[in-house]
């Protein structure tokens, strides 16, 4: 799971990994970072918050929204359900979660655009200091969605439940040996300081103390800093700056308050997608998130020396890349082949009176003459004949080979033969290491 962007395309692509034999059902089960739910509701917020503690006191996880049960079927949010995630509030959110759970649970939302269909996507962090306590009762029809007071909820499997002593002794002492590395780490960087030289910051009442003395920060300086969190960079030329190891929790106790309420769509990177930005020679704003979707696709057989050449990246960084990347697919077995050195073989036309002969010849002529005509049933034919063209040749009529080719894949792959979408494939991916692979 990545961390660090659980929402990227990338991550949330492989969530919603489909049958090969139903492309309508997912593959994924609901289980310790999964839940799914048909549809969305403010109504519902016990339940969602319920599931949300408890995957703050594990491993973090998903709530998806738009998700049939039995079959796991894509039916997406429409209409009401979908205006009522978009519209979700994120200050309103988190404030009634606060209300019900303490410490503050780290989450983050997005709209998920996949195979023309919105989901809605609640990610929660797992939290640092565990447990997350339910703070008072909410009473629902159905009994296994009510809160109570003081009880501890936990991610078993599928299901969230009260936690058991097992996992409470576990995050007890988890918590006792954080805190033990948090005080060795401050006594640290103290003597490293000096004493003299270190004061304290209390973040509840503005006072900075030590051996010199104390200082008070006035609430309207605390206005006009600006808090950058560890890990990140910032910079707005004359303002100043409070470097924060920590993070910002919004309350009523005279602490700044973060808000938010920012609509995010993020949408899936499918292998159309790859392929129609190469052909297009499109752009991409996450060329590398493109380049990692392709370890999780049924066929490594696709296009990715533009991706390497936008993110400017030497082919060495783009196979850590590709082997740090997670996935269960054969796919990145063979984009790795394929990154070191397995390129598509050129096909000469062979010097024969056979009509696969015959026509690879005519099609060829027709490319470097830029006056394709493409007949249905001889369509391999022609996609074949692009693997007969010489770098150069490809380089001076590149345009007009992947304006037709880009027209043959929307109009041939999806209803392709293996064979045919096989070549059609092959064909791309020529066109790729042709233009793109300096040493090719």
């Amino acid at each position: 799971m990545n961390v660090n962007n659980p929402l990227s395309a990338e991550v949330l692509t492989n969530l919603f990994r489909t049958s090969p034999k139903d492309p309508d059902r997912i593959i994924n089960r609901e289980g310790i970072t999964i839940e799914f739910k048909e549809s969305y509701n403010h109504a519902g917020m016990a339940q969602y918050f319920k599931t949300i503690a408890s995957f703050a006191n594990n491993a973090g996880g998903y709530i998806i929204f738009g998700i049939g049960d039995k079959p796991r079927t894509l039916l997406g949010l429409k209409d009401n359900n979908l205006k009522k995630f978009e519209d979700l509030n994120v200050e309103i959110f988190t404030k009634n979660l606060l209300e019900y759970f303490s410490p503050e649970i780290k989450w983050d939302h997005c709209t998920f655009e996949f195979k023309g269909l919105s989901f809605g996507v609640i990610y929660t962090f797992p939290l640092e200091n565990k447990p997350c306590i339910c703070r008072k009762n909410a009473e629902e029809q159905n009994q296994k969605y009510s809160l109570k007071e003081g009880d501890i909820y936990y991610r078993y499997g599928g299901r969230s439940e009260r936690i058991r002593y097992t996992e409470l002794n576990k995050i007890i002492e988890n918590s006792r040996k954080n805190e033990e590395h948090k005080w060795l780490d401050f006594a640290k960087r103290a003597v490293k300081i000096g004493v003299d030289n270190a004061c304290l910051l209390d973040l509840n009442s503005g006072v900075m103390s030590g051996q010199g003395g104390s200082v008070i920060i006035d609430e309207k300086l605390l206005e006009k800093l600006s808090f950058i969190r560890e890990g990140e960079f910032v910079e707005v030329k004359g303002k100043p700056t409070l470097r924060l190891i920590g993070d910002v929790i919004g309350a009523e106790s005279g602490k700044l308050v973060v808000g938010e309420n920012t609509r995010k769509v993020v949408r899936a990177i499918e292998t159309a997608d790859i392929v129609r930005a190469f052909l297009k020679q499109e752009i991409v704003d996450e060329p590398l998130e493109f380049l990692k979707t392709i370890t999780s696709e049924s066929s490594a057989n696709l296009p990715f020396y533009f991706l390497i050449e936008q993110a400017n990246i030497e082919i060495s960084d783009a196979i850590k890349v590709v082997e740090e990347t997670k996935s269960r697919s054969n796919a990145k077995k063979y984009l790795l082949k394929r990154l070191k050195g397995k390129y598509i073989d050129s096909k000469q036309i062979a010097n024969t009176q056979s009509k696969a002969a015959e026509k690879k010849r005519e099609y060829r002529e027709q490319w470097v003459n830029e006056n394709i005509i493409i007949k249905k049933d001889e369509c391999k034919y022609c996609v074949d004949s692009i693997l007969s063209l010489a770098k150069n040749e490809i380089e001076n009529h590149f345009r007009y080979i992947s304006k037709k080719l880009l027209s043959i894949f929307e109009s041939q792959y999806e209803d392709a033969s293996p064979a045919l979408a096989q070549s059609i494939r092959n064909a791309i991916c020529y066109l790729d290491e042709k233009i793109y692979l300096v040493n090719e």
